[in-house]
């Protein structure tokens, strides 16, 4: 009989000490435990600050509101610091629009919306923030809702063109669709909208289609963006824009080359007219502290 072959030697594992596995037990936990001060520390790595922003976002909606504004807060910091690695700031931005909501704190929603606007005017970390700017739009205080329609609109009116360009208008859209009372409220708003969105399609079709910046996803948005502003006026009692955009959507409807567009186009022209405005029964808590 052959002897059996001896068993494979397998190398021998590194030794551990105990030191070195409690200073892995603390650096997993360092995230969880606090990871605002992980995104704050100059020794976290780029790795565990990621994982700090994840452990953030994680555990927002059910903290205390002043907690809640607290990690707000240092999503805001670390998307805004130039001491921050990028991945970290890109990360950062993201995440700070779509905390916004859940957060429900109108003063550190309100610093949250500048730091993203504030990463607009560069090309940077713009794509980033302008993700972030679409959820963030459900939690814009009233008092700043002229200030994110106006960045909106300012950053349309250049070059922007592309992928941001249509994630401009995702955001827009975002923050114009849920307001059906913002013609009641802030006619300015639907006003400016008008001038500088919906004027510059009326007066050349055939050039909003032909646009070098444009996409036909960008083009959806701004006719979905123009469209249901016009259907929130025309349902508090003021066709006329409604109008308006009806006679917009036949002339485009014969420059149009994108089948998808096209399609967007048919389903707004065949739409029944909108009910007429009810206020809605239900009400975002007003910010403050939390109740004892």
């Amino acid at each position: 009989m052959f002897a059996p072959a001896p068993p494979a030697v397998l190398p021998a594992p590194s030794p551990l000490t105990l030191e070195a596995a409690f200073a892995a037990a603390r650096a997993g936990l360092r995230p969880a435990r606090d990871p605002a001060g992980v995104l704050r520390s100059a020794s976290a790595t780029a790795a565990e600050k990621l994982a700090a922003i994840d452990a953030l976002q994680s555990r927002l909606p059910g903290e205390p509101r002043a907690l809640r504004a607290a990690a707000l807060d240092a999503l805001a910091a670390a998307a805004a610091s130039p001491s921050q690695p990028p991945e970290v700031r890109a990360k950062a931005y993201a995440f700070l629009g779509c905390e916004m909501p859940p957060t429900a704190d109108d003063a550190a929603a309100s610093r949250a919306l500048r730091v993203l606007l504030a990463a607009l005017p560069g090309p940077r970390y713009r794509i980033f923030a302008l993700r972030g700017l679409g959820p963030a739009s459900h939690a814009i205080p009233d008092a700043d809702e002229a200030l994110l329609q106006g960045a909106l609109l300012d950053l349309l009116d250049g070059p922007v063109a592309g992928e941001e360009r249509a994630t401009a208008l995702v955001a827009l859209y975002a923050f114009v669709g849920p307001r059906d009372d913002l013609a009641r409220r802030k006619p300015a708003l639907p006003a400016e909208l008008d001038a500088r969105l919906l004027a510059p399609m009326e007066a050349d079709p055939a050039g909003f289609v032909r646009d070098p910046r444009a996409t036909p996803a960008s083009r959806e948005m701004a006719i979905a963006t123009v469209w249901i502003s016009a259907r929130q006026r025309e349902a508090l009692g003021d066709p006329a824009p409604a109008r308006r955009v009806d006679a917009l959507l036949d002339r485009l409807a014969s420059v149009e080359t994108d089948p998808t567009v096209l399609s967007w186009i048919r389903t707004y022209r065949t739409a029944p007219p909108p009910p007429p405005f009810t206020a809605s029964a239900t009400k975002r808590a007003p910010a403050g502290p939390d109740e004892p």
